[in-house]
């Protein structure tokens, strides 16, 4: 009795696992960049039903690697760069009690990862909208409508207040941060004083959005560039120094644009297939140089 209720907790999970790959059409994640390399969040092997977390990395002239994987089902990476350490936030799920638990990992490029923060259970889907570290024991966090501290050990408290509900956050190189909310973006300094404003970064009028989600998903910053991942539109867009927005890449389904990254004077831009016919999403990452030219990555 107890092998048969084992073998149908496992096809649950599993057909629960496909199932959340195939709506949502990827894995929970991001984007970073650091020095020549990119890093990013998905799941090995591609099709793995039961969502074994990654990381994968690449740069010029090599092909994509596994950098770091899961050793749990129903698992998650979410990436932070600051300077040459990498923060990784491990999640996993815990099917006996229905929980989700989370760990804090810090490496660099070549070093293999060592553990900042045991595993504790996960409430607040820590690192799903982004999130940075103060130090070593202090995280700040984004989960809709606010920003989040995390001391280590402790619960989470507000770390500020803002004018608009926060759907993201994004740390930047020079210790300032993007905030995204729903029809604007924000940089700011990283306890929440405005530096730039963009408004109506949405057309209000948009048929056909996938799943009806008229959004942008992601964003980057750069020389006075904003770099969006709209979901909306499933396109990568920019808008300029001068308040310009342009369309760098037009995807049509069942690609949706997921999240971008400056990498040097290039943009990264990654989407994947939004599909319902039980197929796990397959990843298409696209590298666009300053004249135009793109470059399929993975």
């Amino acid at each position: 009795m107890y092998a048969l209720q084992h073998i149908k907790s496992y096809w649950v999970l599993a057909i629960a696992l496909l199932s959340y790959s195939s709506i949502w059409g990827h894995p929970t994640g991001n984007m970073i960049v650091v020095d020549n390399q990119v890093f990013w969040s998905y799941i090995h092997p591609i099709d793995d039903a039961l969502h074994h977390a990654c990381i994968m990395v690449w740069e010029n002239g090599s092909t994509p690697q596994v950098f770091l994987k899961s050793e749990y089902p129903a698992s998650d990476f979410m990436l932070y760069a600051k300077g040459q350490d990498i923060y990784i936030l491990e999640r996993r799920y815990l099917q006996a009690s229905d929980t989700f638990e989370i760990r804090l990992l810090k490496t660099t490029k070549n070093q293999k990862p060592t553990v900042l923060w045991e595993w504790f259970e996960d409430q607040w889907h820590i690192g799903e909208a982004g999130f940075f570290m103060l130090s070593d024991t202090q995280m700040v966090f984004g989960k809709y409508p606010s920003v989040y501290k995390l001391q280590k050990g402790k619960q989470p408290s507000v770390y500020f207040e803002f004018e608009t509900p926060i759907n993201r956050i994004r740390a930047l190189p020079d210790d300032t941060i993007l905030l995204l909310g729903d029809t604007s973006c924000f940089l700011a300094t990283q306890t929440g004083s405005i530096l730039q404003e963009w408004n109506n970064i949405i057309e209000p009028k948009i048929t056909n959005a996938p799943l009806d989600r008229n959004k942008v998903f992601d964003v980057d910053f750069q020389e006075g560039q904003l770099l969006m991942a709209y979901w909306g539109r499933r396109s990568f867009e920019m808008i300029d120094a001068q308040g310009n927005k342009h369309t760098l890449y037009q995807h049509i389904p069942p690609f949706t644009p997921h999240w971008v990254a400056f990498m040097g004077k290039d943009q990264l831009l990654f989407a994947s297939e939004l599909t319902f016919n039980g197929s796990t999403p397959k990843p298409n990452l696209i590298k666009l140089s300053s004249t135009g030219r793109s470059t399929k990555i993975w």
